[in-house]
């Protein structure tokens, strides 16, 4: 099938029943609390905002986050994911079967964010829908994060009252194509981020893929805010694409603390963590890269923790969110 605005497919968990949205009114007319907005930092959707993480992989002790928001969706137990996806050009449907939410931005205003059930999570940043370049279409989201010698952040989220929770909140599965102007150098940086409350309910555990070493290096990143320092690392030889489009993938899983990535349809394998990666930061959870018991944010978008004497501008397109890999969308 084609995209359309927000299609989500099927979506039981959350009121015991399957749902067909094809828009932006049927979404907020069901009462998705995702229909409102989020604070800044560190801060889930709904949350208060904070200062956000140090860099890894550094003598530097990690920074705080702000406090958890939204309360979390139900944790359950899924197989891992299945391989042999194509890439880019491997034709499969702009929002695919099986997908729980997916979004081209067609129907959103050029020049605002995007609508409900994404909320802009900013700070010295900024996020809207663009018409200078598209995956398909006429439109993505541009997150830009302006030069200057503080942190940046420019997200676009979904919470706890989204289509992608509770049915992703214990293994999610994404993808979105993005295009990146130009990568930092020495900056660590964010371009995927799911995060969830600890299990027991002091901090927020957060699942990142963004880089940080040389110019663009992917990185897997593990954080911890409220002061539990962990700031967890685990370092690729591939770099960031940059100037075209590329498909970003994720898979983030509660019951094996897992985090693996494609990029163009092809496993990042050392940045395939399970359990720990190279090393941390911080020592208070002994160097495991604990998951939350379920997931209930994801961010997309960009967010840098020290300054940077470039202006960074990241599109993103196709976005689609699932319980299983569902592999990119034909060109």
């Amino acid at each position: 099938m084609t995209a359309s605005k927000r299609t989500a497919i099927v979506v039981t968990e959350a009121f015991g029943r399957s749902w067909v949205w094809l828009s932006t009114l049927s979404l907020c007319a069901v009462g998705f609390s995702a229909c409102t907005s989020d604070g800044d930092g560190g801060a889930a959707l709904g949350g208060s905002a904070g200062a956000s993480g140090g860099s890894s992989g550094s003598s530097a002790a990690a920074g705080s986050a702000g406090s958890a928001g939204a309360s979390s969706g139900a944790a359950g137990s899924s197989a891992a994911g299945s391989g042999g996806l194509g890439g880019a050009g491997s034709g499969v449907a702009t929002c695919p079967a099986g997908a729980l939410f997916c979004d081209d931005f067609e129907e959103d205003a050029v020049g605002q964010p995007p609508a409900a059930p994404w909320s802009p999570s900013t700070n010295a940043g900024t996020v809207a829908v663009d018409s200078t370049r598209a995956f398909s279409g006429s439109k993505a989201v541009l997150a830009s994060a302006p030069n200057g010698p503080t942190y940046r952040r420019a997200f676009i989220g979904l919470g706890s009252g989204s289509p992608i929770f509770p049915g992703a909140a214990s293994e999610m599965y994404g993808r979105a194509m993005i295009w990146l102007e130009a990568a930092p150098t020495e900056v660590h940086w964010t371009m995927i981020q799911a995060q969830g409350p600890a299990a027991d309910g002091t901090h927020n555990a957060e699942y990142r893929y963004g880089g940080q070493h040389g110019t663009g290096r992917l990185m897997a990143n593990y954080e911890t805010n409220n002061n539990v320092k962990t700031d967890c690392y685990d370092h690729s030889q591939t770099v960031v694409p940059t100037g075209k489009w590329a498909c970003a993938e994720w898979r983030f899983a509660v019951a094996t603390n897992e985090m693996q990535f494609w990029l163009d349809g092809t496993e990042v394998q050392d940045i395939h963590v399970t359990d720990r990666g190279e090393g941390c930061g911080g020592t208070d959870l002994n160097g495991q890269w604990l998951a939350p018991p379920a997931f209930d944010n994801l961010f997309l978008g960009w967010e840098h923790y020290q300054p940077w004497s470039g202006d960074i501008r990241i599109w993103l397109d196709a976005v689609a969110v699932s319980t299983e890999r569902l592999g990119c969308p034909a060109p």
